[in-house]
């Protein structure tokens, strides 16, 4: 698709699902990826715009990246990009961009985030005024869970959904545990040839 009509495209959904005060704009599920997200950037329609919704579009870093380094978001208090392609950079980019600090509501779930994300939010310095904070299933494990509960418990973050740590403790195996399930698988083997002989 050439960027003109792309832009042109995206423009379009602008103004059919722009709200008539121009502070939200929800684009659920229209498949813009990075170059619609691009486009959206670049918008001088959306300079007073507090509330981004923009699931299930297919934008990955590329896309958030160049929405989070806009100057003509930084009013943004709610950005919803959940079930899209974000990972680490993306998240990061949020996390460190100066234009996201008015952010009180950040919605990832269903993304690509690892541990390296979910740290980099729990450690910024930018996103001061974050309270509500959804960053279930994604790949994060222990390190970033806990960079995150401990971040709710020194700042504003009040309401912190994020995958339960206790889902990411496994009980040890022994050598000697091993040993007594394949004992037991032995066992098992032996007791169903034996019926297997007794029934013939």
């Amino acid at each position: 698709m050439k960027r003109w009509w792309l832009v042109a495209s995206v423009e379009y959904l602008i103004k059919q699902f722009l709200t008539p005060d121009k502070k939200s704009l929800d684009l659920s599920n229209q498949n813009i990826g990075d170059k619609g997200a691009i486009a959206l950037s670049t918008s001088k329609n959306l300079r007073k715009l507090k509330k981004l919704v923009l699931p299930n579009n297919n934008i990955s870093d590329e896309g958030i990246i160049a929405i989070a380094n806009t100057e003509g978001f930084k009013y943004l208090t709610d950005l919803d990009i959940y079930g899209n392609v974000i990972s680490d950079d993306g998240v990061k980019a949020i996390a460190e961009s100066p234009y996201m600090s008015n952010l009180k509501k950040l919605s990832l779930y269903g993304n690509l985030v690892e541990d390296e994300g979910a740290i980099a939010i729990a450690e910024s310095q930018t996103l001061s005024k974050l309270k509500h904070l959804f960053i279930t299933s994604n790949r994060i494990r222990r390190e970033g869970i806990e960079s995150l509960q401990k971040a709710k418990c020194r700042t504003r973050l009040c309401h912190l959904h994020v995958d339960d740590l206790k889902d990411f403790y496994y009980e040890e195996v022994s050598d000697d545990d091993d040993e007594d399930l394949i004992n037991s698988w032995e066992e098992l083997k032996a007791r169903a040839a034996k019926d297997g002989d007794s029934e013939d």
